[in-house]
């Protein structure tokens, strides 16, 4: 495929997720605020602390996931259809054996951890233990979709993609509001609503790759070469999760043992908005994934770094187009949307922008890390110091620190963490420049932040009517950001393709 072909598809793709995503983002900001008046402050907090215990599992599907949609664009990109079908079972073979070892790891260890260890009101315990079973069954039905969704994506018909997610999100928006309409336990009742959702998802996944691609049929695959490669590759990226894992949903257990329940709703509400914007930024990047892997497995560096290089600017500048807004208004905004104005949610919301900020731009470059194999270097250098983050939230807690201190360590370690990917980078993908990435992307993204960020400040200064200000503020930020990041962001190169990509998209 000529890269003129490949950008027409990026261009395409690019536009169908854009729509899903400003649909998705809207549709999940609403459904906080609509389960936080049906639950309560209390019932949202013991929802998602429980929840957390098998979300704290995901990490593991994730993981799964990002290893299978590397080897079938690997396979893709070598043309390969033969090798293509045999990844396809052996993952599903996979994700089976690992959907039995989930269920059964959650009805002991967790179970007990749940009953035993985690702060809940005890009139409440009947309700959490629905919660909890619903949550398993719905954790392992999104398992079982990655086999199926990791062949759509790998293919790049991100629009099915799209299509089922909107359709997804809708019915998790009707079960949100159907809490103030049914009459019964509301913790239950969405707890769940959100057991059945997955499950249609499943089956409209299994249909699609079932009809659409040939080689998406399952055989009793064998091989145990290709099991250990798939399991290697997954081992170590699993490395990299579970410290990720640790720095979000153990770090929530620990607020609920130190600081209880009513705090956990503080630190939830800042990770919808943090798991709001990382859904952002992932689908940026989802239509761009199976090119960069193509591209590696084809040797194409050249539009390889193109697309490394435009993603990081792309990423960071529409983020800093809504993120600049939040830092300034989060009180006016978590007011409008959820009608709390608490010093501490407003503290933990701004916080948990700063680490997402930072966290965002790991992605493209771990991208390239996969494509390259190099996973094993990669992860036993980068987690060390967000491995590090659950003790020292532990100990910082346990000597008297404040809940927000578990944000701090975040941002501390991913900014180590982030300087040391680029230097596993550089190692391992040889045609990465430090110079580049620091005097096309660092510098002029600093200039781009400094200036939109002080327009919006004397903007905030200066204009007292709340929503005027707030409008104000949010249209200054979009159109200077996009001003200064075309004029200081951009190469001449870059804004040639960029023109074309955006004539492309039309």
């Amino acid at each position: 495929m000529s890269n003129i072909s490949k950008t027409k598809r990026i261009a395409k793709n690019t536009t169908f997720i854009t729509i899903r995503m400003i649909v998705v983002m809207i549709i999940n900001l609403y459904i906080v605020r609509v389960v936080l008046d049906a639950l309560g402050v209390e019932d949202y907090g013991i929802f998602n602390v429980v929840a957390g215990v098998i979300t704290s599992l995901s990490f593991l599907s994730n993981v799964l996931a990002t290893s299978t949609q590397r080897f079938y664009s690997m396979a893709l990109g070598e043309d390969n259809n033969e090798r293509f079908k045999n990844i396809f079972s052996a993952s599903i073979n996979i994700y089976i054996i690992f959907s039995i070892l989930v269920l059964i790891v959650g009805e002991t260890i967790g179970l007990w951890f749940v009953n035993n260890q985690l702060v809940i009101p005890e009139t409440r315990m009947i309700a959490v233990n629905y919660v909890y079973q619903f949550s398993i069954f719905s954790f392992i039905f999104s398992i079982l979709q990655v086999p199926f969704l990791s062949a759509i994506i790998s293919h790049e018909d991100v629009q099915i993609y799209a299509i089922i997610n909107i359709c997804e999100w809708i019915l998790k928006l009707t079960s949100a509001t159907l809490l103030f309409i049914i009459p019964f336990d509301k913790l239950i009742v969405y707890s769940g609503s959100l057991f059945i959702i997955p499950l249609l998802v499943l089956l409209a996944y299994f249909f699609f790759t079932r009809h659409k691609y040939l080689y998406c049929h399952y055989v009793l695959y064998r091989e145990i070469k290709l099991y250990k490669e798939l399991l290697s590759f997954s081992g170590w990226s699993l490395y990299g999760s579970v410290a990720s894992v640790g720095m979000n949903q153990v770090n929530t257990i620990l607020v609920n043992l130190f600081f209880g329940p009513l705090v956990n709703t503080s630190r939830a509400i800042a990770l919808q908005i943090n798991s709001a914007l990382n859904s952002f930024t992932s689908n940026v990047l989802l239509p761009l994934r199976p090119p960069m892997v193509k591209s590696y497995s084809e040797g194409d560096y050249i539009f390889l770094n193109k697309i490394f290089n435009l993603s990081n600017k792309f990423i960071y500048y529409l983020l800093l187009m809504i993120c600049v807004p939040l830092m300034f208004e989060m009180e006016i905004i978590l007011k409008l949307w959820l009608n709390i104005d608490d010093f501490q949610t407003v503290l933990f919301s701004r916080l948990i922008i700063i680490y997402m900020f930072i966290m965002s731009l790991n992605n493209p470059i771990s991208i390239i890390i996969q494509a390259t194999g190099h996973v094993k270097e990669y992860h036993t250098k980068v987690e060390i110091f967000t491995f590090l983050c659950v003790p020292a939230t532990y100990v910082l807690f346990k000597i008297g620190y404040p809940a927000h201190t578990t944000f701090i360590t975040m941002i501390i370690a991913a900014i180590l963490s982030h300087i040391t990917r680029l230097i596993c980078l550089k190692k391992y993908y040889k045609p990465f420049s430090y110079n580049e990435y620091i005097y096309s992307f660092i510098l002029p993204a600093i200039l781009v932040t400094v200036l939109t960020s002080t327009i919006v400040f004397i903007i905030h200064s200066y204009f007292f009517n709340i929503l005027f200000r707030l409008l104000l503020v949010l249209s200054t930020s979009f159109i200077s950001t996009a001003i200064f990041a075309i004029i200081f962001g951009l190469t001449k190169s870059e804004k040639f393709f960029l023109r074309g990509f955006i004539i492309k998209s039309k």
